[in-house]
C-alpha cells in the first residue's frame, strides 16, 4: 500500500502535482499551510534566526581583497590572456603559411 507522501512524490515526478502558491509536497501531505519565519519541528515560538543564527552578509560591491592585489591579479589575467591569444594566432599563421 502506498503512503500519501509516495503518491505525492510520484505525482510531482510525473508533473501532475503542481503545488499552488507557496505550498510544496510536504505541506500538501501534512495538510497544514507553511508559516513564513517559523522552523518546523522545534516547538512554538522558535524563529529562523534563533534556530540557525544570524546570516553573515557582505556587500556585493565590497571585496575581501585589497585594491592593489585585485589590480595586480587583473593585470596577470590580462597578460596571460594576451599571451594565449598571441600563441594561438602564431600557430594559425604558421599552419596557414605551411599550407601555401
Amino acid at each position: 500500500m502506498c503512503s500519501v507522501q509516495d503518491y505525492m512524490d510520484e505525482q510531482a515526478s510525473q508533473g501532475s502535482f503542481v503545488p499552488p502558491g507557496r505550498q510544496n509536497i510536504l505541506t500538501a501531505v501534512i495538510g497544514r499551510p507553511e508559516h513564513p519565519g517559523r522552523v518546523r519541528v522545534v516547538g512554538a515560538g522558535v524563529t529562523i534566526k534563533q534556530y540557525f543564527g544570524l546570516a553573515l552578509r557582505t556587500s556585493c560591491s565590497s571585496s575581501s581583497m585589497p585594491l592593489e592585489d585585485l589590480e595586480q591579479l587583473t593585470q596577470q589575467i590580462r597578460d596571460q590572456l594576451e599571451e594565449s591569444i598571441t600563441e594561438k594566432m602564431t600557430q594559425k599563421m604558421m599552419t596557414s603559411f605551411s599550407q601555401m
